[in-house]
């Protein structure tokens, strides 16, 4: 009988330290422990200013020279047309203007990493998932020291010779173009993610362009 008394002491005992131990929630619930965990998913923005620090992801440049020129032909006179026409002979008409230039520059080629948003980047413990914005032209550079007047005929003004430059530049990046250069930039800027959320101690990384559908 005794044994029966302190057996059932013992047991009330444990129940009165196991509810005061779930009230103080020093242990889950019952109802919990049973429940699906959810998914924990890391803070996101400290990763996302780290990398819009990095600011435009420079990752092709190619160099380029090209010819751009700018024609005008009038009307001649009755003076001008009792004098010779010598565009016969590869000159160009008196009644016409004609610029010809010829530029060098570079254009760069990368990744805008401020155009990132939250939901670009995706973390799960050592797990990463980045979702790149597709590569652009972030920079034509041509210096007035690149750009050399090859043939001049008539006058012009400022705004004439600076559509002339603005030719060259669009035909840069028309070139650029065709040589995939915004194909060769995404490549590039995936690798460089890959090895820079690697070096931040992420073991599973996957890095993808946001292709437009």
């Amino acid at each position: 009988m005794l044994k029966k008394t302190v057996k059932y002491i013992v047991i009330a005992l444990v129940v009165i330290v196991l509810a005061l131990l779930f009230k103080d929630k020093w242990l889950p619930s019952i109802a919990n422990i049973f429940k699906p965990k959810p998914v924990i998913i890391e803070d996101t923005p400290i990763l996302i200013k780290q990398i819009n620090e990095l600011a435009q992801l420079c990752t092709v440049t190619i160099f380029d020279e090209v010819v751009a020129d700018s024609a005008e032909i009038r009307k001649k006179s009755a003076i001008e047309t009792l004098l010779p026409d010598l565009s016969a002979f590869g000159a160009l008409p008196i009644t016409g203007r004609r610029m010809v230039i010829i530029a060098r520059g570079k254009i760069i080629a990368g990744t805008d990493l401020k155009k990132l948003q939250p939901g670009s980047v995706f973390i799960q413990e050592d797990s990463v998932r980045l979702t790149l914005p597709p590569a652009e032209i972030l920079d034509v550079i041509m210096n007035p020291a690149d750009i050399e007047t090859f043939s001049e005929v008539g006058e012009w003004n400022d705004k004439e010779i600076t559509a002339v430059k603005i030719k060259a530049r669009n035909k840069m990046i028309d070139r650029a173009m065709k040589q995939q250069v915004l194909e060769k930039a995404e490549e590039r800027s995936m690798i460089l993610m890959e090895n820079f959320l690697r070096g931040t101690g992420f073991k599973k990384i996957k890095v993808k362009l946001n292709k437009p559908a």
